[in-house]
């Protein structure tokens, strides 16, 4: 029986939680024949080989596994999209836990929309089976803040944490872009809106995400992200005048230039230590207290990704 729908998993030296994330899958209450998994594994040196293999002995849900010389987890996406046998495409990471229903409430959602190019959301948070991170709202959590259960949205809200799209719509529009290392989803539902590209949400589609995000990982996002906007206003120029909405906005004029300007002389690196000491002292109660500390971890995120825009406008110039 070929599977309706295809379950693509980019991993790199994360057996545990890779481990945990396939257990999960194999206990969805949909028909198990209905839905693959495929594992592509980029470059690990760790033991997800053997990890992989064991759970497909013993599971009822058809496990495919990929290797690669370790080349980005886009290029590791679009080679199991290339094996895939499903018509529809779930894309997660490695630490996206399903809930056991969250396989079929995307079956269902595709059921109900047929067309090509709607594709299907679902609801992403923190796993209660670890600590939450004070810093949460800043980065997954915002992404889903004020969606509506059923909300028709566009190419902005195509996160490859826990989306499903038809296979024919990248026929069409094109696999990730592999020069980029954050932002991929965007950038590739951004070429998908060129063909209608629309996003059902629907919450009930859950996943966990199985991973504490720290200080440190959270700051030093901000680099990466800037050089995926720096590759993608270089691919596509068209794009720059979107990519501002995200935070691409090398050449600021008028008020905003000055207030970068302040911004820079009190948020740098030189007082980033204080700063991260002041938002890390604030107790998370009463309320304006975590905001305030919030506001803090934005603005020092800020200044990094500012700061790497504009070396690489200066590397370019």
């Amino acid at each position: 029986m070929t599977p309706e729908l295809s379950v693509i998993v980019p991993t790199y030296n994360r057996s545990a939680v890779l481990a945990r994330c396939i257990d999960a899958l194999c206990r969805q209450t949909c028909d198990k024949a209905v839905f693959e998994i495929i594992v592509s594994d980029d470059g690990s040196q760790d033991d997800t080989a053997a990890v992989v293999e064991a759970l497909a002995q013993r599971q009822p849900v058809a496990i495919r596994y990929l290797h690669q010389p370790n080349a980005g987890a886009n290029r590791a996406r679009n080679r199991a999209i290339g094996m895939a046998r499903g018509r529809l495409l779930l894309l997660i990471n490695d630490d996206t836990i399903a809930v056991p229903g969250m396989v079929a409430e995307h079956l269902a959602e595709h059921a109900r929309h047929p067309q090509t190019h709607v594709a299907v959301l679902g609801r992403m948070t923190v796993s209660p089976e670890i600590a939450v991170s004070r810093l949460a709202p800043l980065h997954l959590d915002r992404a889903f803040v004020g969606l509506r259960d059923g909300a028709v949205l566009d190419w902005r809200a195509f996160f490859t944490c826990n989306v499903s799209v038809k296979k024919a719509l990248l026929e069409r529009g094109g696999l990730f872009e592999e020069r980029m290392r954050y932002h991929e989803d965007l950038e590739l539902a951004w070429r998908l809106s060129a063909h209608g590209l629309q996003v059902v949400y629907r919450a009930s589609a859950l996943g966990w995400h199985h991973h504490f995000l720290d200080e440190d990982e959270f700051l030093s996002i901000a680099a990466r992200e800037a050089l995926s906007l720096h590759t993608w206003a270089q691919l596509a120029p068209a794009a720059r005048p979107m990519l501002a909405s995200l935070g691409y906005e090398p050449a600021a004029r008028g008020a905003r230039r000055w207030r970068r300007r302040l911004l820079a002389i009190a948020v740098n690196r030189r007082t980033e230590a204080p700063w991260r000491w002041l938002a890390r002292s604030l107790p998370p109660r009463p309320a304006p207290f975590r905001q305030m500390s919030l506001a803090i971890y934005d603005q020092l995120y800020q200044s990094r990704k500012r700061a790497a825009l504009r070396r690489l406008q200066h590397r370019d110039t």
